[in-house]
């Protein structure tokens, strides 16, 4: 019997594409970083500014396509 170790060892746990796409999307037009959360039907993408926010709000559509996200893209603030 394989112990949980040498099971989860062999595997490749790479974060999904969406991930690295919002965040160099973000890095590369507003040279900011961002945190990023994968839920079942949703994708939450937090900055540390509400200006920055205000503005990936504005520009949600392009960013989606941009993307080529296929789930609801919410936008938050840390705080």
């Amino acid at each position: 019997m394989d112990s949980l170790q040498s099971i989860l060892g062999s595997r490749d746990f790479k974060p999904p594409s969406e991930m690295d796409a919002i965040r160099d999307y973000i890095k590369r037009r507003y040279k900011s970083s961002c945190k990023i959360q994968l839920q079942r039907d949703s994708i939450i993408v937090t900055v540390a500014t509400s200006a920055l926010a205000a503005t990936l709000h504005l520009e949600r559509r392009g960013l989606i396509a941009a993307c080529n996200l296929n789930k609801k893209l919410i936008i938050r603030i840390s705080g």
